[in-house]
């Protein structure tokens, strides 16, 4: 999931499904029509065929003859004669294009799965590519661009403005959707789409927040599972407050970890004489007492968009070297190289626009766990001291969550998914994004769970260049070979 939304490889009717106590809501009784799939080469992919299909707007009601339609690929098995069937992925967000992730990415999958498996992504209900979309606002600039560290009364009220614009903006575009887009619905129509590529049982890649899809599914439906793969989990039964609890520690470890590596190499940009320490807690001063400019572009960078800028750069020790640029060039009085790391997390436009995937992500996490606006104020201040570099900067970014005009379809609770079979649970052992102790904890709650780690820092263990990884991951998704449990890779 990202920052409080993580990438992967780089987050109706106001009556919603009631709310159960921790696991998924049943499916309903009555049955949607099988979705049909007519297949042509994608437009802008060749090597990859498109198609779209429909699911029922409202699972709850699936006959009434309200639809999304979500736009799926797949590249086909490299050898047709031992196919073995779909291999489903999902790259994380929510608010991530899985079909941009299946252009970018499908040809760093090892042999093994791209000769045994059509690989198939489908974006998920809401996002833009899909009918209808969830739409809020064009420019998110007032909301991510203020202090996310109100110190007072009038800085507070600041924020709860932004936010509840962006709502007001989701409820006048995309009233009739906002109940429907959470990850229970999305798990549904994943199902569907597996009965619609003929496959009578669901092999499927979940990365960052797809981790918390495939759970959701595993708990809807474990007997239609054939191998499952949760690479970087999100924990489902941790509490809102407890999940920005443990992104913020992560983010600010990383950061510990990028000035420490600064400090001790000469070579990085934002060594800053041997004490970058000092160097950032200066500059992010600056910062809040008055926003840097960016070069000529008539823009300046605030708190909140530093927040973004930094965090960024934290999913991969790869992106340091571009953070310490980007520190040093604002430390000389130019935030441009900040404000592109900010402006390409949150997709951001040239022409100042920005795509719906935060405001998605918004709805997603509203509608998967209960947020309160009480608990940010606390967790702010606890925050403080624990984590002031940038872990302190985090909570309030999910204000909108806290405000969203339809209530949650789940609250937390453990995911056990029995009678499943063995489910393959992967973690990075320093990883910011989804700390470790969120797959190992998933592991361990899944009645079928299975850990394997690897070691080292970054987001994401698979596809990373880790032979071992990458090695088990293939031979269980082809073989259905089941590592150890607890299995570590260096």
């Amino acid at each position: 999931m990202r920052l409080a939304r993580a990438s992967a490889l780089a987050s109706s009717s106001l009556l919603a499904l009631t709310i159960g106590c921790g696991g998924a809501v049943a499916p309903p009784e009555s049955k949607p029509p099988r979705p049909a799939l007519s297949w042509s080469t994608c437009p802008d992919a060749r090597e990859l065929e498109c198609a779209t299909f429909s699911v029922p707007r409202d699972h709850a009601r699936p006959t009434s003859g309200e639809v999304f339609t979500l736009p799926v690929a797949r590249r086909t098995a490299a050898k047709p004669s031992e196919r073995i069937g779909s291999l489903i992925v999902n790259p994380g967000g929510p608010g991530l294009s899985a079909i941009t992730f299946l252009q970018t990415s499908h040809f760093l999958f090892p042999w093994s799965i791209r000769d045994h498996f059509d690989i198939v992504a489908f974006d998920p209900r809401g996002l833009s590519t899909t009918t209808p979309k969830l739409d809020c606002v064009d420019d998110l600039e007032p909301l991510v661009s203020i202090d996310p560290t109100p110190d007072d009364a009038a800085e507070l009220a600041q924020i709860q403005a932004a936010a509840d614009a962006v709502v007001s903006g989701c409820k006048r575009r995309s009233g009739g959707i906002l109940s429907l887009v959470g990850t229970q619905n999305v798990a549904r129509d994943m199902d569907l789409l597996r009965k619609a590529l003929g496959d009578e049982s669901l092999t499927y890649l979940g990365l960052s927040y797809g981790t918390f899809l495939g759970a959701v599914y595993a708990d809807l439906y474990p007997q239609n599972i054939r191998a499952m793969v949760l690479d970087s989990a999100r924990d489902p039964k941790i509490t809102a407050a407890e999940w920005l609890r443990g992104q913020a520690l992560g983010f600010e470890a990383q950061l510990e970890a990028f000035l420490a590596d600064c400090k001790e190499n000469p070579r990085c940009p934002f060594h800053s004489d041997g004490d970058p320490h000092r160097a950032y807690d200066a500059l992010l001063a600056k910062v809040e007492s008055s926003p840097i400019p960016a070069g000529s572009t008539g823009r300046s960078l605030g708190p909140g968009q530093w927040l973004w800028a930094v965090a960024a750069a934290l999913y991969s020790p790869d992106a340091w070297p571009v953070l310490g640029m980007a520190l040093l060039s604002a430390a000389n009085g130019d935030a441009t190289r900040m404000l592109e790391l900010a402006d390409g997390y949150l997709e951001r436009a040239p022409d100042g626009t920005y795509s719906d995937a935060q405001e998605l992500f918004y709805a997603v996490h509203a509608l998967d766990m209960p947020f309160s606006v009480d608990m940010y104020e606390p967790l702010v201040r606890e925050l403080r001291k624990k984590a002031p570099r940038l872990g302190a900067y985090l909570p309030y970014t999910t204000a909108v969550s806290a405000r969203w005009p339809a209530p949650p379809t789940r609250k937390p609770g453990p995911i056990v998914a029995k009678g499943a079979p063995p489910i393959l649970v992967v973690g990075v052992a320093e990883d910011a994004a989804t700390p470790f102790a969120s797959s190992a904890s998933l592991a361990a709650e899944l009645s079928s769970g299975v850990l394997l780690a690897r070691e080292g820092k970054g987001h994401i263990a698979f596809l990373r260049g880790n032979r071992c990884i990458d090695d088990a991951v293939a031979a269980y998704l082809v073989n259905l070979t089941v590592p150890a449990n607890g299995t570590r890779c260096k």
